[in-house]
């Protein structure tokens, strides 16, 4: 049975590299245009990168947020809630991973102190990260890896059953997972690590989508 991943990236140019991320996995790739009346067919949820959320989801004013689309912001909680409720697999990565933490009840730090060394406009920049024994990012890639990074927020409290599973200098979450849901996510772009893609000595992102899309397999 095909294994239907829906994809939620606004009007990203970058979204293909995603489908082809979760092509290379042996998904199938449907792209979000649209709540759709019924989310049965679909294996799973990935939500993709793009701007900041707006810091009203999580109780703030605006002190640094940039890139608020209200409307995908509303759709993507929307759907989000309904794969929750069903206790279908989510994969959140950059703004997903910060959706995912605002969902569950967390908060977002909206301009990192260190974000010079998070964010670049002349493209991805490369640092460590340590992650948490046992966690998902530790099976698949080890305790200490190199991964790519382009943002300026994030993760300051920490959704409710969240555990951060892997850290920048013990300051930035990198990575987190839900103790009771198939749910997880990253900082980093994996989808910007596979394929022709692949950064010299970062890890392999397509892990991550194989992994994800097992995951989906395994909750159809």
């Amino acid at each position: 049975m095909s294994v239907r991943i829906l994809i939620s990236a606004g009007d990203m140019p970058t979204k293909i590299n995603y489908e082809n991320a979760v092509l290379a996995a042996k998904g199938e790739a449907v792209f979000c245009r649209g709540e759709p009346e019924s989310i049965d067919s679909f294996s799973g949820l990935l939500l993709c990168g793009g701007g900041d959320l707006d810091p009203a989801r999580y109780g703030a004013q605006n002190c640094g947020s940039r890139g608020i689309d209200l409307s995908r912001d509303a759709l993507e909680f929307r759907l989000l809630d309904r794969f929750i409720k069903k206790k279908k697999p989510v994969f959140g990565v950059c703004r997903g991973h910060q959706l995912l933490n605002v969902y569950f009840g967390g908060t977002l730090i909206q301009d990192l102190p260190c974000a010079r060394l998070h964010s670049s406009r002349a493209g991805d920049l490369i640092h460590s990260v340590h992650a948490k024994p046992g966690s998902i990012v530790s099976r698949l890639y080890g305790r200490e890896f190199l991964v790519n990074s382009a943002h300026h927020q994030g993760i300051d409290r920490l959704g409710n059953g969240l555990i951060a599973t892997a850290c920048w200098q013990e300051t930035v979450i990198e990575a987190c997972e839900h103790l009771s849901l198939p749910v997880f996510s990253v900082q980093w772009h994996p989808e910007r690590l596979t394929g022709s893609m692949r950064i010299p000595n970062a890890k392999d992102g397509a892990k991550l989508f194989r992994y994800f899309v097992r995951l989906c397999s395994r909750t159809s």
